[in-house]
Formats: structure tokens, C-alpha cells, sequence
């Protein structure tokens, strides 16, 4: 099955445009390891996006800004259960300018773990229901993304309110020196596993098109570009609400739904996937993801 798909890609295991692996590291405070010298001023932007196959899903959103002085922070995370989306974390706040500035950074709200390339392993938060932890157990692939950090995609597990959910983990980070332009534009990221454990990321630019994937079917990952990824149909707010999709010489194709939420930038969304003839369907979901 899936002979199709069946295209393994080898990925590096650390990107381009990250500083080397120093040491094992768990990050459970809000201790900085402060830089010795100024560092140039800088914009580092992190998402993670998780998908359930049973419909549970997890969105953080790390903005960080350095000047010669201080480190800002703007943290947001959510995570969706069967009751709809809960906010975990809402952070504004500086702190002196850390060594690595690119790195994510513990709260009072949030626990964050980290392993030997420095990668964030696992983020917890406190919640009136339980405890909410997000771990990331293995890579089925890293790259470069477009501003030469590092972009994955893996399995993970997130634990909330006592309950295990595996599923598909999208991770990225852009960066950006402040002294050149921002890029005004915005893209999307659609991230979808099924209870197979086979995964989909779509990624678009500002124009939907042309858009790129990256799939997991039968324990290996393929790479693809030149998606053909257009809007079916559009609300009166012209919101996007279904997509169509095509990848060429993969014998995939399929549609993708949202499902109405309100309250956060993500959106939880189902698709019907046609793939050497079977029909699969999947959950996830889906996020903007700007560069800095």
C-alpha cells in the first residue's frame, strides 16, 4: 500500500543557521542564562502544532525580540479536547538577553524540557483540569526552513486531564535579523494524522499556491513540491472553510474541512484523503504562520 508515497527523504539532524549542541539541559525555571556581550538584535518566531488522530490538538506561539538590552516576550499556547479549545498561556513580559535568544524559555505557567541539541523534548503547563504536557518522541524529519532554522516533523504525545493522545508534531522556528526587512506575508501550516499513525503537513505561502508537503504513510516520509492547494469554498468574512488538494505523481489527493471554532488563531479541521485508491481520513489542524 501506498507504493506511491513509499519516497524516503534523509534529513539532517541539526539545521542550518542554529548554534551547536552544548550540553543536556532540563529548564524547569525562570533562570536566563544571560549573554556576556551584547548580541545583535534579532526576532526569532516558534511554533508547535500537534494533531490527534482522535481529534486533540496543541498550538504554541513563541515571539521573541532582542535588543541590546532585553529580551521580549510574547508566549501563547492552547490545546483542544473534546470541550473545545483552553487557553494554557498568555505571556507578555522582558527579561535580560540570554545567550541563546533563540530558545524558548520557561514560565510561571510553563515548564519547558530540553535534550542534548539544546531541541525542546517537552513543554508542560499547569491546568484546572490536570497538568498538560506535549512531548515529542521522535523525528521522522528535520530541514531548513525558509530563513535557514530548523523545521520537523515527528510523533508526540500530549497528556491532558489524566489521558494520552499520540499524534503528528509540526515544529519551526524563523528568525530574523532586525537591521533587514520583515516579510510582510503570511503563509498557513495544515497538519493531520489518521489512527494509523500516518501524517500530512501541508505548508502554503501567502497565495495558497504553490504549496509543499511532507508525508508519513507506512513508516516512511516523502517530501513534495508544487502541491496544488486551492480554497473550495469561502464565507461571507471571505474565511477560507474547505480546500482541495493534489499532490502530483503521489496518487494523493483529497479535501479538508474546518471545523467552526472561535477564540484562537488555530482551527481544528478533518479531511477525507484519497491515496492509491483508499480513502483515509484524518484530523488536525490549521495555523498562519508568518515570518518575522
Amino acid at each position: 500500500m501506498f507504493i506511491a508515497l513509499a519516497v524516503f527523504l534523509a534529513a539532517s539532524s541539526v539545521a542550518c543557521g542554529e548554534p551547536a549542541p552544548e550540553s543536556t539541559r532540563q529548564s524547569r525555571s525562570d533562570t536566563v542564562d544571560t549573554a556576556a556581550e551584547p548580541i545583535a538584535p534579532a526576532r526569532y518566531l516558534t511554533n508547535f502544532m500537534f494533531a490527534g488522530a482522535d481529534r486533540t490538538a496543541f498550538f504554541g506561539k513563541f515571539d521573541q525580540t532582542t535588543n541590546q538590552r532585553a529580551l521580549l516576550r510574547t508566549y501563547d499556547a492552547w490545546w483542544a479536547g473534546s470541550d473545545g479549545w483552553t487557553e494554557l498561556l498568555r505571556l507578555r513580559d522582558t527579561l535580560p538577553v540570554p545567550r541563546a535568544a533563540w530558545r524558548v524559555l520557561p514560565a510561571t505557567a510553563m515548564q519547558v524540557q530540553v535534550g542534548d541539541a539544546r531541541e525542546v523534548v517537552a513543554l508542560t503547563f499547569p491546568a484546572p483540569s490536570g497538568r498538560v504536557e506535549l512531548r515529542a518522541n521522535a523525528d521522522a524529519s528535520v530541514w531548513t526552513g525558509p530563513t535557514g532554522q530548523r523545521e520537523s516533523i515527528g510523533f508526540a504525545t500530549l497528556v491532558a486531564g489524566g489521558e494520552a493522545a499520540s499524534g503528528i508534531l509540526f515544529f519551526r522556528r524563523a528568525a530574523r535579523a532586525l537591521q533587514f526587512p520583515g516579510d510582510p506575508g503570511e503563509g498557513r501550516g495544515f497538519v493531520m494524522a489518521d489512527s494509523a499513525g500516518n501524517g500530512l503537513l501541508i505548508e502554503t505561502d501567502r497565495s495558497d499556491e504553490p504549496a509543499v508537503a511532507r508525508t508519513w504513510f507506512d513508516g516512511a516520509v516523502a517530501s513534495w513540491d508544487s502541491v496544488t492547494f486551492v480554497a473550495d469554498s469561502v464565507s461571507a468574512d471571505e474565511t477560507a472553510r474547505s480546500w482541495r488538494f493534489e499532490i502530483p505523481g503521489a496518487a494523493l489527493s483529497g479535501t479538508i474541512r474546518a471545523i467552526p471554532e472561535a477564540g484562537v488563531p488555530a482551527f481544528r479541521i478533518e479531511g477525507d484523503l484519497l491515496a492509491d485508491g483508499e480513502l483515509l481520513r484524518f484530523t488536525g489542524l490549521a495555523a498562519p504562520l508568518p515570518l518575522p
